[in-house]
């Protein structure tokens, strides 16, 4: 027995088996499945709009923590059609980071594509070779995000099979297709010549089809961080035959080619004094060093930087709280819209007013013992356990930090700048994010919002001096493991602690 599923805004019909998920007819509209689907965050949530689906307690607890009425809401990953039912998916505008600089080309013919490859969001650039003009940019949410909001989810529905694997692969090698010659079309342009892509290390090997399986556990070493190219065809991507895509190389295991690239965007490999690059995702991946010598590690920070296991968790999109003013109390949410949601940005402010406002105690624990939760707006409320969440984020993040300028030599005062990239520094409070200890600045004003240091960086490396360019970086940039500190779990241990100043 098969019955329909009508979607809106999309008014789209799609006939799924009689019990079959709800998931199994939503997953190709864009709705994010954040925690791949394991009805663990609540964020999945679609509008009823008709029909009947019976609901269990745990998706009804659910849709409560999120304050929806479970009369009127299902999720998506926990719902199940046993009827014909007509659901609308909330639309949010999504906040992606894009660039604006030009790229380093003079007087060559055609046309060239950069792509930063992140695991939420896809930003692709065409640019004119004959003066590195972008002539075209689209950004769009990725697609895999159907099958978890975060690199660790993917990884782990890829390892189940091959055919997870690869379907992993045509999900996110069609959009990048698509949206490649979506800009080639808005621009008329048919002659490109070469398109370059970076990403962290999961997107590399989840894009080129390698086997993910090395990232899933210690040693988390892989053999195939290397360079991969791709002929359009091999793609299933309608452009000229002779143009090559190129996938650039990682660094190590989870310090990618978007790390990479923002390397040679900051010309860090060429700097006198020793400088700084922070990249605040689910893993934050930083380098530190100077034309002497680079050192990199990534630190598993968790996915709270990027709305994931907070409990009103959501991505920087509209109706999220991204900022709190100190002085009113008053929230600022991206859109100007009713809150619906707190994201990165929002989580830190959020936390650090309520430790200057004294609710939140120096340990993370609320300093009243009779509340688990703290109003932010609207309904939005911050959770104990999403405070705890953020702990284990920032003591990550700070403990990679700690110790790879120990490992380097480097003394904070000594670094001439902090640059921090990503989509999490364009709205993050630099002060606020140094008092709570998540940056480990002597001051502000040595940190520096980068932008999206991953794209710009791919710009630069689309030229024929791309390859020279890395092999100028790469034999400078050496890997320092984490795991195998011994003063690690201490110093974690240490800055679980918020030490505002």
């Amino acid at each position: 027995m098969e019955h329909n599923v009508h979607i809106e805004p999309l008014c789209a019909d799609i006939p799924v088996a009689d019990g079959s998920p709800l998931a199994e007819a939503l997953r190709e509209t864009g709705l994010d499945f954040p925690c791949g689907g394991r009805g663990l965050c609540g964020n999945c949530h679609v509008e009823l709009l008709g029909g009947r689906m019976a609901i269990s307690r745990q998706e009804e607890e659910l849709l409560v923590r999120k304050g929806l009425d479970p009369e009127h809401w299902r999720l998506a990953c926990l719902a199940r059609v046993t009827g014909d039912v007509s659901v609308r998916i909330p639309e949010r505008e999504a906040v992606i980071l894009s660039d604006s600089s030009r790229a380093a080309f003079s007087g060559e013919e055609g046309y060239a594509v950069a792509v930063d490859l992140g695991s939420t969001t896809i930003a692709v650039q065409l640019v004119d070779r004959s003066d590195g003009t972008v002539t075209e940019s689209f950004t769009e949410l990725n697609s895999q995000s159907a099958f978890g909001a975060d690199i660790i989810s993917r990884i782990a529905y890829a390892i189940q099979s091959r055919e997870n694997a690869d379907r992993l692969a045509a999900t996110v090698r069609r959009q990048t297709g698509m949206m490649v010659e979506s800009a080639a079309r808005a621009s008329g342009v048919t002659d490109i010549r070469n398109v370059t892509i970076v990403g962290n290390s999961a997107m590399h090997h989840l894009f080129c089809g390698l086997d993910a399986t090395p990232l899933s556990a210690y040693p988390f070493q892989s053999p195939h961080n290397g360079m991969c190219e791709f002929s359009p065809e091999e793609l299933g991507w309608k452009l000229p035959a002779s143009c090559r895509v190129r996938f650039m190389p990682n660094i190590s295991h989870f310090v990618g080619s978007d790390i990479l690239a923002g390397i040679i965007h900051l010309k860090m490999h060429r700097s006198r004094k020793p400088v700084a690059l922070m990249d605040l995702g689910t893993n934050g991946e930083m380098v530190i060093g100077s034309r002497d010598g680079l050192i990199c590690t990534s630190t598993a920070a968790g996915p709270a930087f990027e709305g994931v296991n907070i409990t009103n968790g959501m991505r920087a999109t509209s109706g999220a709280v991204s900022g709190i003013n100190e002085n009113t109390g008053v929230a600022k949410v991206i859109g100007n819209v009713f809150p619906t949601g707190i994201c990165g940005s929002g989580l830190i402010d959020a936390v650090h007013y309520f430790l200057k406002t004294g609710r939140i105690c120096p340990d993370g624990s609320l300093a009243d013992g009779n509340l688990h939760s703290l109003d932010v707006a609207g309904g939005v409320a911050l959770y104990d356990r999403d405070i705890r969440e953020f702990q284990l984020a920032k003591a990550a993040v700070a403990t990679g930090f700690d110790l790879l300028l120990e490992k380097s030599g480097i003394s904070v005062k000594d670094l001439d700048a902090i640059y921090v990239a990503g989509g999490l520094g364009n709205y993050l409070d630099v002060a606020k994010a140094v008092q709570l200890g998540l940056i480990k600045a002597d001051s502000p004003a040595q940190v520096i919002k980068a932008g999206n240091t991953a794209l710009a960086g791919c710009k630069d490396l689309l030229s024929g001096r791309a390859l020279e360019e890395t092999e100028a970086v790469l034999p400078l940039l050496s890997h320092y493991s984490l795991e195998t500190d011994p003063d690690f779990q201490d110093r974690y241990c240490e800055n679980l602690f918020f030490h505002t100043k």
